[in-house]
C-alpha cells in the first residue's frame, strides 16, 4: 500500500489558536468601562452608610463632635474624600485610587500630625454586589472575544 493512495483531508484548526490567544490575553477595557459607574456608586454608598468591609466605622471623637456642632454646617466624617476617586484601566486591570494624598490615613487608620490618631474608616473597597457586576461584565467581554476569534 502506497501512502499516496490514502485519502487525505486538510483540517484547519487556526480558529483554535485564535481562540486560545483571545482568551489568554483578553482586552477587558469594555468590562472595566461597564463596571466603572457601579463601582463609583458603590464607593458613595459606603460613605453614606459609613460602613467598611468589616462593619460600621468608628464613631467620631467627642471633641470632634463638639467642634462639628459649633460650626455652621454639619460635616460628614470623611467629607468629600470618598467622592474624590479616579479610575483608570488598561487591557488587563482596573485601578481605582483616591486623588487625596492623605486618604490612606483614613482608609487604613494612622497617626498623623501632632500625634492625632485617625481611626480606620475603610471607604475604598468593592462590595460583593459590585464584584458580581464586574464578573458578569468580564464574562460577557471574554465571551465576545471568543466569538470574534471564531470568525
Amino acid at each position: 500500500m502506497n501512502l499516496a493512495d490514502l485519502a487525505s483531508a486538510r483540517v484547519d484548526l487556526g480558529f483554535l489558536t485564535r481562540a486560545r490567544l483571545a482568551l489568554r490575553t483578553p482586552d477587558l477595557r469594555p468590562a472595566w468601562k461597564e463596571s466603572r459607574k457601579p463601582l463609583r456608586a458603590d464607593q458613595r454608598e459606603h460613605a453614606k452608610k459609613q460602613q467598611g468591609p468589616d462593619g460600621t466605622w468608628a464613631s467620631r471623637a467627642s471633641s470632634t463632635k463638639v467642634r462639628a456642632a459649633s460650626g455652621r454646617r454639619r460635616r460628614k466624617p470623611l467629607g468629600r474624600l470618598p467622592a474624590a476617586l479616579t479610575t483608570r484601566f488598561d487591557r488587563r486591570r482596573l485601578i481605582v485610587r483616591s486623588l487625596v494624598a492623605w486618604s490612606d490615613a483614613h482608609n487604613s487608620g494612622a497617626r498623623v500630625g501632632h500625634g492625632a490618631k485617625i481611626p480606620r474608616r475603610t471607604f475604598l473597597w468593592a462590595s460583593d454586589k459590585v464584584l458580581e457586576i464586574a464578573a458578569g461584565a468580564i464574562a460577557r467581554t471574554v465571551a465576545k472575544a471568543f466569538e470574534r476569534s471564531l470568525r
